[in-house]
């Protein structure tokens, strides 16, 4: 389930648009990457529902200074980000259980719409 999530600043072109698309994404790769961290178990709901909740408000800021060029794969991983909030939010820890399997493959479809906007940005945001 782990997928490579390497933005990094220091690929990025001098003009500032592209500065501020490449810092924001890589704000939005440290807000995906602390939230992917914590595995989805019983103790760690509340947690993990902050870091979702943290990974969104880093997807807003990212969106807004992408204009427009990465609105559909932006769209995809806000879906399934406020998916896995919503499996969040219905999985008390003691029910925690039984949501487990869905927590995890939402997880899952959060890491895959990453990867697409990650490979996405990869021509704006070069890793160096």
């Amino acid at each position: 389930m782990a997928v490579s999530a390497s933005l990094v600043l220091g690929g990025c072109a001098t003009a500032p648009a592209t500065q501020d698309l490449c810092s924001n994404a890589k704000n939005l790769t440290t807000a995906v990457e602390e939230m992917r961290a914590l595995k989805p178990d019983g103790t760690k709901v509340d947690a993990l529902t902050a870091k979702v909740d943290a990974a969104l408000a880093k997807l807003d800021t990212f969106q807004a200074v992408t204009e427009g060029r990465f609105d559909s794969a932006v769209s995809t991983l806000r879906a399934n980000l406020d998916a896995f909030r919503q499996t969040l939010a219905a999985a008390s820890n003691e029910a925690f259980t039984a949501a487990a399997p869905q927590l995890t493959s939402s997880l899952k479809d959060v890491s895959s719409a990453y990867a697409a906007l990650n490979e996405s940005l990869a021509t704006q945001c070069p890793t160096g």
